[in-house]
């Protein structure tokens, strides 16, 4: 079992990125005052100034972007994944800004100084080929951009985003070659050899975690698909086993990224939480959403599997009161039942209110039923749109949770499910005064 960290030790961890993000900042604002801020003089020494400093502080938040992706464990067991995907989102709006800027302050200050048109100093520059080459840079980066907001948009298939956001990688080596060809201020020689040591750091950190450590834990485990057994009409659950299970370490609530080996998969990667307490298989629950997952059932036994994780902060780690409620929608389930099950084995005292729609909707339902009555336990399953179920009825609201867990404000909560079901919720828990720092949320939408 995983050893979980303190909230002490979690706010030391928050603390050292946060000052290691710091301290970066203001070194390349330190290099860029002693090569270039320095010098400034005229109105156009200040555009050609302002310029070189957008273009490194663009390529720094690019870098944050790789970095917050890069899924180096220390980093996401500080802030988790969910808080590091809109880390890294805002990075990037922030990068792509301050690179457009870069082009236009550059070009304007040149002209300025050269007593040229704005047209003639940029087919000028353009000329050379470190320019060029970043030319087509900021063209890849505004692409993507572009992409992005289109597939968010119309919803676009996980592995179409995957495959376009590869382009990043050559963008971020076109970039990198024009700041080293023609980055003024890395002539100073400990600004280059920062500069190296960084993108080193950040795209070595990256490789390291993302690419080989899968394949790291895949050399040591082996793992492979056990069996694959259908929950309800929508919902199958895979189970996968590996030589030495036991010392694949995962909390409950935690999650993994899979790659399934086998032709038409092998290219995709998915997160799917621990659906049960890890023992002699590591159990994922996969809902049919119509790409992917449609297939799920049809994985043969055996096949291989590469395992990406695991990662989450939605854990017990940072409990503060000793009683417990679980508040489940869906498929939210999954991380939720082995978080419920480890919570009655710890002799604590547990409820889980799992919202569906229909009866049929219900994953684990016996299952649930069983861990419940054998460790004293409360399941409680609520059904929105069946008129003619015979037990508790209607929406997770302020006034249903009060009425089945009078004692709610005195837990820790653990809430998963739809996003529109789990912001229902946290605004019934807010309304009922429900202290949010012993809220804890797991979303699936990264």
């Amino acid at each position: 079992m995983l050893a979980a960290p303190t909230e002490r030790s979690l706010r030391l961890w928050r603390g050292f990125w946060q000052l290691l993000y710091l301290a970066n900042f203001l070194l390349i604002l330190a290099f860029w005052w002693r090569g270039t801020g320095s010098a400034i003089t005229t109105g156009a020494s200040i555009l050609t100034g302002l310029g070189r400093l957008t273009g490194l502080l663009a390529a720094f938040f690019i870098l944050i972007q790789f970095f917050t992706i890069g899924r180096m464990p220390w980093l996401e067991r500080a802030f988790g994944l969910d808080r590091l995907t809109r880390i890294h989102h805002r990075s990037g709006t922030l990068g792509i800004v301050l690179l457009l800027f870069h082009p236009l302050l550059i070009v304007t200050g040149g002209a300025m100084a050269s007593r040229t048109g704005v047209i003639a100093r940029l087919a000028l520059l353009l000329g050379v080929p470190a320019i060029a080459q970043a030319a087509f840079a900021l063209g890849l980066f505004v692409f993507l951009v572009i992409t992005s907001i289109v597939f968010v948009r119309r919803s676009v298939p996980y592995e179409q985003w995957y495959l376009v956001h590869l382009i990043a990688y050559a963008a971020l080596l076109f970039s990198f070659f024009h700041q080293v060809a023609f980055g003024t201020d890395l002539r100073q020689r400990a600004f280059f050899a920062y500069w190296i040591a960084l993108y080193t750091a950040v795209l070595g950190s990256h490789l390291l975690f993302r690419f080989a450590r899968p394949l790291a834990l895949y050399a040591r485990h082996r793992f492979t698909v056990k069996r694959v057994v259908r929950e309800t009409h929508n919902a199958v659950s895979v189970y996968i086993t590996g030589h030495r299970l036991s010392r694949f370490r995962i909390l409950p609530g935690q999650f993994m990224v899979l790659r399934f080996l086998r032709r038409g998969m092998w290219w995709q990667a998915h997160p799917f939480s621990l659906s049960s307490l890890p023992g002699d298989a590591l159990r994922v629950t996969i809902k049919d959403l119509g790409d992917f997952t449609r297939g799920a059932e049809a994985i043969p036994v055996g096949t291989a599997v590469l395992i990406d994780g695991p990662y989450g902060i939605f854990t017990d780690r940072a409990d503060i009161t000793r009683n417990v409620l679980c508040i489940a929608g869906g498929i939210g389930i999954t991380p939720i039942r082995p978080l419920f099950e480890q919570a009655l084995l710890q002799g604590r005292k547990a409820t889980l209110l799992y919202g569906n729609r229909t009866p049929a909707d219900v994953v684990f339902g016996e299952e649930l039923k069983g861990i419940a009555q054998k460790s004293g336990g409360r399941y409680i399953p609520v059904i929105s749109k069946d008129p003619a179920y015979p037990g508790e009825k209607g929406q997770l609201d302020a006034e249903k949770i009060r009425t089945l867990v009078p004692d709610v404000l005195e837990r820790e909560v653990y809430l998963c499910g739809p996003i529109p079901m789990m912001d229902a919720v946290t605004a019934a828990l807010r309304s009922l005064g429900f202290p949010p720092e012993r809220l804890h949320v797991e979303k699936f939408e990264f």
